[in-house]
Parts: C-alpha cells; sequence; structure tokens
C-alpha cells in the first residue's frame, strides 16, 4: 500500500532519531503521549491506539533494521494525525510480510496496524523504507473497537 495523497502532511510536531534498541519503543510512545499536552491532538482512547501501533513499528524497526537508528515523524493534519516509522532496512514488500503466529511469537505488528488505522502503507523514505499509518481525530472518540473472532490459540 502506498500514500497518493497523504492527509497529514503538515509540518513535523515530532522528529526524532532513536537508537536501534528496545527502550526506543518507550521512546516513541513517549513522545507521542507528549502530543496530547497542550495541543490534545486525540482523544484519549485514540492516543493509545496511535502509542500502541506506534510500538508495533517501532519494535518491527527495530528488529529488522540494519543497526541503525530509526525515525519517527508525526504529523497532524485537519482531522488526521500520521505516525511514519522509518529504518535503514531493505526494501519491504507486501508479501514478505509474515502471517502471526502464536508458536513462533511474531508477525502481528502490520496486522495490528492494518486493523486500527484509518489508513496505512509502506514506502521509499529517505531512511530506507518506512511505514506509515494515520488515525482520524473525532474530538469524543474512545479506543477503536475491533470486532469479530480472535485466531484459535494452538
Amino acid at each position: 500500500m502506498t500514500r497518493e495523497h497523504p492527509s497529514a502532511d503538515g509540518d513535523a510536531l515530532v522528529s526524532l532519531r532513536l537508537p536501534s534498541r528496545p527502550e526506543s519503543v518507550s521512546a516513541a510512545r513517549k513522545a507521542l503521549a507528549s502530543l496530547n499536552g497542550d495541543l490534545h491532538l486525540l482523544s484519549e482512547g485514540r492516543l493509545q491506539d496511535a502509542q500502541l501501533m506506534a510500538s508495533e513499528l517501532v519494535t518491527n524497526a527495530i528488529r529488522h533494521s540494519e543497526l541503525e537508528d530509526v525515525s519517527i515523524v508525526v504529523r497532524a493534519g485537519a482531522s488526521v494525525l500520521g505516525v511514519e516509522v522509518a529504518n535503514a532496512g531493505s526494501a519491504f514488500d507486501e508479501s514478505d510480510r509474515l502471517e502471526p503466529s502464536y508458536e513462533q511469537g511474531g508477525g502481528w505488528g502490520l496486522r495490528i496496524v492494518e486493523l486500527m488505522a484509518h489508513r496505512w502503507g509502506v514506502e521509499p523514505s529517505s531512511d530506507g523504507v518506512g511505514v506509515w499509518f494515520e488515525v482520524d481525530r473525532p474530538a469524543q472518540e474512545g479506543p477503536l473497537q475491533i470486532t469479530g473472532e480472535a485466531p484459535p490459540r494452538p
């Protein structure tokens, strides 16, 4: 999926380069939380959704990077908040995507983003490859409610 007409193309509200280490996942979550201080860009529930998706993407970038920094950029449009996570990893193709697996313990990150984001995609970035998502910004909306059945556990 590529971003043809991004909705959140304003100035960057957050632009960070994080080391490719596990503690960077927490730093990304805190950076998103800081946006709701004076700006109050998202409802608390939608902020938690965005933090979860950013955590998954930063984790993936760290896991699959070539030991380079991970960048995160957050922008706000009129009705959406956009987040892009990029690293110096090799090009990502949708067919390379792992299927979620309880047995092997992985493959859930992009599935979570796919289910929770308003829009999302993968595209080349100045750092290598970037995965982005957008969440809508309804003022009174709670966390996204996903209905349906979870896959059976082994």
